[in-house]
């Protein structure tokens, strides 16, 4: 699957895409079967947040970044017959909360961006990311 070539960028593979990625920091991949027993590749991919939300400050991220105990990306693919054809399924930025909750963002663009090497926007507001105990339990999906 890692060599796979997808319509994006057919001159790269995946692998190639993102390793190559400047704001990634570690790749981890993965496959299983889903519940349909279709066979399923996932990259989860750390991120760079210093370098990907340079345009805040310093006391700006690090209030942001407060409660938070990760922030990565994940790519997942489909592999689909005999010969091996891979789709891609989705990518979406999740940022892990401390208190164990998460902030999912998922977009059809972020791959593109990601095979383009471009910047990719996250969550880099002052404040918002992981709200502390008195924020609403709207603000912040699985806690």
């Amino acid at each position: 699957m890692r060599e796979a070539r997808l319509s994006l960028d057919e001159s790269v593979t995946v692998e190639q895409a993102l390793a190559r990625y400047p704001y990634f920091k570690n790749i981890a991949w993965s496959t299983y079967e889903d519940k349909d027993g279709k066979r399923m590749v996932e990259a989860v991919c750390d991120l760079d947040v210093a370098a990907t939300c340079r345009e805040v400050n310093q006391p700006g991220l690090k209030l942001a970044r407060r409660d938070v105990a990760r922030d990565f990306f994940v790519a997942r693919f489909v592999v689909d017959g005999l010969p091996a054809k891979v789709r891609a399924l989705e990518a979406q930025h999740v940022t892990q909360c401390s208190s164990g909750g998460k902030l999912v963002m998922a977009d059809p663009k972020y791959l593109r961006a990601i095979y383009n090497r471009e910047q990719v926007r996250i969550f880099c507001l002052e404040g918002l990311n992981c709200p502390g105990q008195d924020a609403s339990p709207q603000a912040v999906q699985g806690q």
